[in-house]
């Protein structure tokens, strides 16, 4: 499993997000879960798609994220 961040554009509806089940909505505009692979990703932005709903921002979520690293350097 892969965890994304989907935001959207506007309020999502109860019944909108019932849509996708394995995702949790985040205030108002975010959309967050664990998905199986690239082709449920692709499934759950197809059907965002379908609703009407504008996709502002999609992103990976590393499992065990580590420190942040810039141009070679670990930030402290």
């Amino acid at each position: 499993m892969t965890n994304y961040l989907i935001r959207v554009a506007g309020h999502l509806s109860d019944e909108l997000l019932a849509a996708f089940p394995l995702l949790s909505a985040q205030p108002q505009t975010v959309l967050r879960g664990e998905l199986p692979d690239q082709s449920a990703l692709s499934d759950v932005l197809g059907r965002l798609d379908e609703l009407g709903v504008q996709i502002a921002e999609v992103v990976y979520l590393p499992e065990h994220p580590g420190p942040a690293v810039r141009h070679g350097r670990t930030l402290t």
